[in-house]
């Protein structure tokens, strides 16, 4: 019985060390942003929402990548739009194409607060490669005219940045 669970073992930390270096072999790794919205006033105050806040992830992976977003602070039952935009928040460009968010008007996605005023939700790219040269950003809009805001009008943004250590999925085997 010793034998048996000594050699699954054996097994084991082969398979794993073999992974390590195929990934590392290949060359792959993804690469990780993090942002931290804020409010955009005066924006966030006139549709009720000063204290918006949240926090958006995306991962800029080789084949896939996928943002999430996580925002407190809205008002309750209320659906909003969102998207990854190239600039900054100060700078905001156009959305980037490309991205199917889980639910989906057009090239938006949408973003519905649940009755405390916190919402989640991701969206996907086949297609995203991060160009080192630019900048990016996630937005979160009102849906509807609110408060003599129009449709569309920005209340939360945060600038995507790059971390500094790889995505736990993505971590590279022992160097030899």
């Amino acid at each position: 019985m010793t034998r048996r669970i000594t050699a699954a073992a054996v097994a084991s930390i082969a398979a794993v060390g073999v992974a390590g270096v195929a990934t590392a072999a290949s060359g792959h790794s993804a690469k990780p942003y993090k942002a931290s919205l804020a409010a955009v006033n005066p924006a966030a105050t006139t549709a009720g929402l000063a204290t918006v806040v949240g926090k958006a992830q995306l991962v800029d992976g080789k084949k896939n990548n996928k943002a999430s977003l996580h925002v407190r602070n809205l008002a309750p039952g209320i659906v909003y739009l969102w998207h990854v935009h190239e600039g900054s928040c100060a700078a905001t460009g156009a959305p980037v194409a490309g991205w199917t968010y889980r639910t989906q008007v057009g090239a938006n996605g949408t973003l519905t607060s649940d009755a405390s005023g916190n919402a989640n939700t991701k969206g996907t790219s086949a297609t995203f490669n991060a160009d080192p040269a630019k900048s990016y950003s996630v937005n979160v809009h009102v849906s509807t005219a609110t408060n003599g805001l129009a449709p569309g009008t920005i209340i939360a943004c945060g600038d995507l940045k790059a971390t500094k250590k790889p995505h736990p999925s993505q971590a590279k085997g022992p160097k030899s």
